[in-house]
């Protein structure tokens, strides 16, 4: 390979030779280059194929024969240099993903206007296979077999790149440590090529160390944390086989709490006694209170804060919001939260939303790991359906049954006081205030890479409530609700990723007309169709600004997110829904046609150390003249989902 590449670069300086022999002085010369590639796509691998050929264009594009050009030559000599420089650098970029029998070549010839044309041709070739030898040394070869065959067949889709090569020894390794081997060392790792069968053979020699169990832990805190706190949170128990994964997941559960600014989880190598070794954890204390400021604004019906119109006074578009969080209240890992949200638009006369909220939240009560929510909370808003005010008094308790699953229920006491009077519904219930008990059940998963800006993995949910009601039409409800969302990078470096969502929610028995309007299903808003405002994805009384609701939705989101800087990305996003048993039996509250509810948009992302910045402008499909805005715009903090 190497001859190969000496071969490669003497051919180009000996072409060039005619035109740099003589170092004649190009000072009023100007250049252009060109990139041709050529990459062969298999049909299965064609799309991850094609953005892997974007990426490597991106990075032969940064070089200096590229990213300099229209700028003076001063000697051909000093080109034919800077040329040959950046085609090593494409050979080291070919090499490094598995194209081991890439061709570079270019050309140079003067035009008119004292310009050079530089084209730069690169042929990439089929990306070689991955082989994998590995010798385990040990003397029982059930534990060799058994081990090779597991590695494998984590790793039979990998390339020859770099990056795979890098990942395979690191998954090698890890194998080993979640089974109780605390030290496994690499004694060799070699990678031969061969030309004729196209393939990279990659042969590891391990040395799996000696298997162990967990011994003590000895903990290093402040004062003013309580250790069964955080011995709480540890995912072992003395005894058990080594195992990496629960290291990882102590030092995650810590985390978590928000309360320690550093946490590290250490196996004690040179404390190996017999078969056990013992463990240092170490945490060092963060912020004990934070202050949290956002606003929110969603934009309005039309667009247009100055127009004078009966729908933009009746819609809220701007929320401030700002929290206290105190951090370890009491020295045992509790988190004392109150909220207050605002609005600087006066939507009513006399009337203004805005929200109080006190939160306590205590762990380990009833068992560890386990977490109790108290909140007490005070909501007012005028939505584009009716005027609500909420008081509200819950009990959550939530418990992690598994590394990324969680289950939470609890109950929830509320008093309502729904007015569509003046509203767009303009319906004259005499029941405007009730009150009602709700005891959820929730399931939740979330295996994703970060909270607010994901790259990878899925998040699941399952949920049901039982709601009791009194002084309303009807006495209970059952609600159903469930989702999940991916996010599947396309590029090694994540910086496009592909990413989708699906929920569904369903209200069982009952007539619509009996169920209260602020327990009714609707769709459209920031987190829904975005296209449409808040509840207005749904299906319009006829003749009417009015909507529905209905008993069940289905929702769809899509996004395919670009990465195109390290402070800013672009997102091209599609969503979808559709609202089922909206029909009255009323003859003056009929619906029109039912129909999906559709929209599309573009939104920028500018990347803090806290999360994305999203401001998106979604346009609405078949809009509704006098109910939907031609575009609504979304500014607030995270990815849509």
């Amino acid at each position: 390979m190497v001859l190969k590449l000496i071969a490669y670069l003497f051919y180009f300086t000996i072409s060039f030779a005619a035109l740099a022999s003589n170092d004649e002085d190009l000072h009023d010369f100007f250049y252009h280059a060109e990139l041709v590639i050529d990459m062969e796509q298999s049909l299965l691998g064609r799309i991850g194929d094609l953005l892997t050929g974007s990426e490597i264009e991106e990075d032969i594009l940064s070089l200096r024969t590229f990213s300099e050009q229209n700028k003076r030559v001063s000697n051909m000599r000093a080109f034919s240099d800077r040329i040959n420089s950046d085609i090593i650098e494409i050979y080291k970029k070919a090499h490094a993903l598995g194209f081991y029998e890439a061709t570079v070549k270019y050309k140079v010839h003067f035009s008119e206007n004292n310009r050079l044309l530089l084209t730069v041709f690169v042929d990439f070739g089929k990306i070689f296979k991955l082989k994998l030898k590995v010798n385990y040394i040990s003397k029982d070869k059930i534990f060799n077999q058994l081990n090779e065959k597991t590695l494998k067949k984590e790793t039979e889709n990998f390339t020859s790149s770099i990056s795979d090569i890098k990942q395979l020894i690191t998954i090698a390794v890890r194998n080993l440590q979640k089974n109780g081997y605390y030290n496994p060392q690499i004694k060799e790792k070699k990678v031969w090529l061969d030309y004729e069968k196209k393939e990279a053979v990659l042969n590891l020699t391990i040395d799996p160390s000696k298997k162990v169990n967990f011994a003590d832990v000895t903990i290093k805190a402040f004062p003013d944390i309580n250790t069964t706190f955080i011995k709480n949170r540890i995912a072992w128990e003395k005894g058990e086989t080594f195992n990496i994964d629960k290291i990882e997941q102590t030092t995650n559960n810590l985390s978590a709490t928000q309360i320690f600014s550093k946490v590290k989880v250490k196996p004690e190598s040179e404390k190996v006694k017999n078969e056990d070794i013992p463990i240092l954890l170490t945490v060092k204390e963060d912020k004990r209170h934070t202050v949290d400021i956002s606003l929110l604004y969603s934009g309005m019906k039309s667009m247009n804060f100055q127009k004078k119109s009966n729908t933009n006074k009746r819609l809220k578009s701007i929320i401030g919001r700002i929290s206290w969080i105190n951090y370890n209240t009491f020295g045992n890992g509790e988190k004392l939260r109150f909220t207050v949200e605002g609005t600087p638009i006066k939507v009513r006369e006399h009337r203004a939303d805005y929200a109080f909220e006190a939160a306590l939240t205590q762990p380990d009560i009833f068992i560890k790991n386990n977490t109790v929510e108290y909140i007490i909370s005070r909501r007012q808003e005028l939505t584009n359906v009716f005027f609500k005010k909420n008081d509200k008094i819950s009990v959550l308790f939530s418990y992690p049954i598994w590394f990324f699953t969680s289950v939470r229920s609890g109950g929830i006491l509320e008093r309502n006081y729904v007015d569509s009077s003046d509203t767009f519904n303009e319906q004259t219930d005499k029941n405007k205030q009730y009150e009602n008990l709700i005891i959820p059940i929730e399931f939740n998963i979330d295996n994703t890479d970060d909270l607010l800006n994901p790259t990878e993995g899925y998040r699941a949910f399952a949920a049901y409530s039982y709601i009791k009601l009194r002084k309303a039409k009807i006495n209970q409800l059952h609600y159903v609700t469930g989702g999940v969302s991916y996010n599947i990078p396309l590029d090694n470096r994540r910086r496009t990723v592909f990413a989708f969502k699906i929920s569904e929610k369903t209200i069982f028995g009952k007539n619509i007309d009996d169920i209260p309007l602020d327990k009714r299903i609707y769709a459209g808003g920031m987190m829904s169709v975005r296209g449409y405002a808040n509840q207005m994805a749904t299906d319009a009384l006829i003749n009417r600004e009015s909507v529905m609701g209905g008993k069940s939705s289905i929702e769809f989101n899509t996004e395919l997110r670009r990465k195109i800087s390290k402070d800013f990305g672009i997102v091209t996003f599609f969503d979808g829904a559709k609202v089922f048993q909206n029909k009255s039996k009323f003859e003056d509250k009929q619906i029109e046609k039912k129909r999906w509810f559709y929209s599309i948009g573009l939104g920028i992302r500018y990347f803090t150390s806290i999360g994305p910045i999203r401001a998106d402008f979604a346009f609405p499909i078949k809009r509704r003249k006098g109910i939907d805005s031609k575009v609504q715009f979304i500014l607030s903090l995270g990815q849509a989902f």
